[in-house]
């Protein structure tokens, strides 16, 4: 390893990559350097979300979300970089317009509140108003990273990748519902409940029923869908650079397959294997599954 990335990697693992977890094995076949970089992504996403969770007064978290602000906006001038922006790269994060930052920084915040949503487009333009800060990092990482260069500019690959991300957060609070419910987050729209005959009684109340089962394998099925659609239009060095977010994708639907044809998303959460996750990010990274 690079000693330059001991320091930055050991941070990235004790704040968000335990082994055994998801993102171990998501990232386990990827060269340092990019291991790093997606750690550090995800990472930031954490810290961020620290600074807006677990501040007691209001005055502090913006404290904090400012710090975070001019040290990413000041990464190409700074001696004494944060751990999570070197694993990022100072060239990556200094590559990123100024002004993406306060989006970014605000976008991370305005998740942290619970949310409810009319319908799946409402849904859907929350989730990519919360992706889409994270692009730019993607595209300056990526263009370092691409072997050809005529593709990275190109808007339908990223909203392709927008696409994708988007259906594959959905996914994931779907199946993260039991525990969402008791942070008052209930992500699935109201009238994918209406259309199913489920009311938000029996969701708080945690009621399951045909319905809620026949609810919870449609939104899931049609999240599927669309990441799948989207995965395919992506070009394939974005692919390629993108694997690491799907094995997490493709570990999401392994786990929602687990539940059957009665998934009990309100009261349990199923666990893949270490070994399962192994052999799913391996067929991801080698094989490009």
């Amino acid at each position: 390893m690079s000693t330059l990335l001991e320091t930055p990697l050991a941070y990235c693992r004790e704040k968000i990559c335990p082994e055994l977890s998801s993102l171990h094995y998501a990232t386990v076949f990827q060269p340092v350097e990019l291991k790093a970089y997606w750690l550090g992504l995800f990472t930031l996403n954490h810290e961020l979300r620290q600074a807006c969770l677990k501040q007691l007064e209001a005055g502090l978290t913006q404290v904090k979300l400012g710090w975070w602000r001019n040290a990413l906006a000041n990464a190409g001038q700074e001696t004494n970089l944060h751990p999570v922006i070197q694993a990022i790269s100072r060239d990556v994060v200094a590559g990123v317009d100024a002004d993406n930052w306060p989006v970014l920084i605000n976008q991370v915040a305005a998740a942290c509140e619970p949310s409810r949503f009319e319908n799946q487009a409402a849904w859907d333009h929350s989730t990519r108003a919360t992706i889409s800060p994270w692009l730019p990092l993607i595209a300056q990482k990526f263009a370092q990273e691409a072997a050809q260069q005529a593709d990275l500019k190109n808007p339908a690959a990223y909203q392709a990748l927008l696409d994708f991300w988007m259906a594959s957060t959905q996914l994931c609070q779907l199946l993260r519902l039991a525990k969402y419910l008791d942070e008052q987050f209930q992500p699935i729209p109201i009238d994918s409940l209406r259309q199913h005959g489920v009311t938000a009684e029996q969701i708080r109340s945690r009621q399951h029923s045909n319905a809620t089962h026949a609810l919870f394998t449609q939104v899931a099925q049609s999240r599927m869908t669309v990441a799948d659609a989207a995965w395919k239009q992506m070009p394939a060095d974005l692919r390629l650079f993108c694997r690491p977010l799907r094995a997490l994708y493709r570990m999401k639907v392994r786990e929602f397959r687990l539940h059957g044809p009665q998934p009990a998303l309100l009261t349990e959460q199923k666990a893949l294997t270490p070994l399962r996750k192994f052999s799913i990010s391996w067929t991801t990274q080698v094989l490009r599954a």
